[in-house]
């Protein structure tokens, strides 16, 4: 009797620990139909008043546009658009989720991803480019 106790104890963690991973590992959503803005509105509402901007932005999908002015790579080799935004000390900063995706500084771009919030600059995570 105790080894069948122990044995399905035992399947129930195997199916636990097969569901974890299972959503661990999973794909992120690409966002499809976000907030549309301009990378100077965006920065511009932010600077203006962070909590509102939060709660219309943050953790949503969004379509932000404008120039490109850096194209840099972060410590996990993911690719890091920045867009002008009218203030040097605030622009927003774009990782892209696909580490091949093709960027060139000064190119008018639409990118799709979600809000992170503001930190010297408005953030965007598992970004892609539209």
């Amino acid at each position: 009797m105790l080894k069948k106790i122990l044995i399905a104890i035992f399947l129930i963690i195997l199916a636990g620990v097969a569901v974890g991973t299972f959503m661990w590992f999973k794909p992120h959503p690409k966002p499809n139909n976000g907030i549309q803005v301009t990378s100077e509105n965006l920065n511009r509402e932010y600077n203006a008043d962070e909590k509102t901007a939060n709660i219309k932005y943050l953790n949503k999908p969004l379509e932000v546009s404008g120039i490109i002015s850096t194209v840099t790579s972060n410590q996990d080799g993911n690719i890091v658009i920045t867009l002008e935004s009218g203030d040097p000390m605030a622009e927003t900063q774009c990782t892209l989720a696909d580490k091949n995706s093709k960027a060139v500084k000064g190119q008018n771009v639409t990118i799709v991803g979600f809000c992170k919030g503001n930190n010297m600059g408005v953030v965007l995570t598992d970004c892609f480019i539209k």
